[in-house]
C-alpha cells in the first residue's frame, strides 16, 4: 500500500467537504449543471473559485479510502485496488484562513525534508501548468541512495483555498519517468474558475 507522507498539512483533519457530483441533474429534475460531469470527476466549490479535477486516462477516482489516509480524494489506476495500488496521485483541499499559501508551502516542504532526512532532494519544476495555463508550484521529490515512494509534489493556489498534488509509486512498479507525464497530463486538466465564470470544453 502506498502510505500517505505525514507532511504538515497532509495528516489534518480535512477542513474542506469534498462535492462530488455523483447524480446529475438530470436525475434529480433541478436545473442543469454548470459543468458536465460525472461519477469519476471531483468538483469542489470554493470561496471564489470552483474546481473541476479529472483523472488521468484509465484511472478511477477514490474517495472514501482517500478520506480514511487524510486526503480529499486520490485517482488510481482503474483496475488496481486502493491499497495496492501501482501509481497514486492524491489531492488535498485546505481553506487558507489564518496560514497563507507560502507558510503552508514552506511547512509542507519542510515536514517532507523532516520524513525522509536530509539526503532528499527537492526540485523545483516551473513548468506544470493546469487547464487555464495557471502556474503551480511544483517539486520534483527524490533520493539517490534509496526508493522513497513520492515522485512529485504540486501546490496550486486558488486564493481562498490551496489543492495540494502528490505523486506516489511503488517500487518495481512503473517507472518514475512515465509516472511523472501522468501527473503532469492530470494537472494540465485541473480547470480552476472564478466564480461567475463559464467552463470551456477540455482537451
Amino acid at each position: 500500500m502506498l502510505s500517505p507522507v505525514p507532511t504538515y498539512y497532509g495528516m489534518r483533519s480535512l477542513s474542506l467537504t469534498l462535492v462530488l457530483c455523483l447524480v446529475l441533474a438530470s436525475a434529480t429534475g433541478a436545473a442543469p449543471p454548470e459543468y458536465v460531469l460525472d461519477s469519476n470527476t471531483a468538483f469542489y466549490e470554493g470561496e471564489t473559485h470552483n474546481y473541476v479535477m479529472l483523472p488521468p486516462p484509465d484511472f478511477r477516482l477514490v474517495t472514501t479510502e482517500a478520506a480514511i489516509d487524510g486526503y480529499s480524494f486520490a485517482f488510481i489506476p482503474e483496475h488496481d485496488a486502493y491499497d495496492s495500488a501501482s501509481v497514486m496521485i492524491t489531492a488535498t483541499i485546505y481553506q487558507l484562513t489564518e496560514s497563507g499559501f507560502d507558510e503552508i508551502l514552506t511547512a509542507d516542504t519542510i515536514a517532507l525534508r523532516e520524513h525522509y532526512g536530509s539526503r532528499l532532494i527537492m526540485r523545483s519544476v516551473d513548468s506544470v501548468v493546469l487547464f487555464n495555463g495557471d502556474p503551480t508550484r511544483t517539486f520534483y521529490v527524490d533520493d539517490k541512495t534509496r526508493f522513497i515512494p513520492t515522485v512529485m509534489v504540486s501546490y496550486c493556489d486558488g486564493g481562498s483555498e490551496i489543492v495540494i498534488f502528490e505523486l506516489n509509486i511503488v517500487e518495481g512498479g512503473l517507472p518514475r519517468f512515465l509516472a511523472e507525464s501522468i501527473f503532469t497530463r492530470c494537472l494540465q486538466h485541473v480547470k480552476v474558475l472564478k466564480k461567475g465564470e463559464l467552463d470551456s470544453d477540455g482537451p
